[in-house]
C-alpha cells in the first residue's frame, strides 16, 4: 500500500529533501506537501491515495526533528508507534531505480512492521530497514541510502 509521507506546514529544504527521499526508499509510497492541510484534511488525502499510512515530518528552526505516523482507517485515524526524534539525518545518493518491496531487519523490527504494515517480500531485490534504538538505516544490497539517527 505505501505511506503518504507530507512535512510540516511551512518546511525547510532540509525537510522537503528528507521527505523526498524517504517517499523513496518506502516502496508505494508518496510524497506531498503538507501545505494549509489539518490533520484530518491529511487523513482524507491518504485515503484518497489508498495509502493506510502516513508520515509526518516536523521540524526545529529548520531541521527535520521529529517523526509521526497515522494509522489510517476506514472512517478515521488513530497516531501509531512512538514519535521518532531525530538527532541526524544523512541521505546518500539514491539510484534511479529501487526495488518494490521492503524487508525490515533490527531489535525494533515488530515494531516497525506495525508502523509501516509492509508485506514481507517474495523476491531477492529489496530495499533493507534496520530499525535499531538509536538508528533507522535503509539500504539497498551493500548501498546505504538514508540513515536517521534517532535520539535515544
Amino acid at each position: 500500500m505505501g505511506v503518504y509521507v507530507t512535512t510540516s506546514k511551512n518546511p525547510s529544504q532540509k525537510s522537503e529533501i528528507l521527505c523526498k527521499a524517504l517517499s523513496s526508499v518506502l516502496p508505494g509510497s508518496v510524497h506531498e506537501r503538507r501545505g494549509k492541510k489539518s490533520i484530518e484534511q491529511i487523513f482524507m488525502r491518504a485515503k484518497l491515495l489508498g495509502k493506510s499510512r502516513v508520515m509526518l515530518l516536523y521540524e526545529v528552526d529548520g531541521i527535520p526533528s521529529k517523526i509521526c505516523f497515522m494509522k489510517v482507517k476506514a472512517h478515521s485515524w488513530d497516531w501509531t508507534g512512538e514519535e521518532l526524534l531525530i538527532s541526524k539525518s544523512r541521505i546518500y545518493k539514491l539510484p534511479a531505480e529501487l526495488p518494490s518491496e521492503l524487508m525490515l531487519t533490527g531489535k525494533r523490527k515488530s515494531e516497525f512492521e506495525e508502523i509501516f504494515d509492509f508485506d514481507r517480500p517474495e523476491g531477492d531485490e529489496f530495499i533493507e530497514l534496520s530499525c535499531s534504538k538509536g538508528e533507522l538505516s535503509f539500504s539497498y544490497g551493500s548501498k546505504p541510502l538514508v540513515k536517521l539517527e534517532l535520539v535515544s
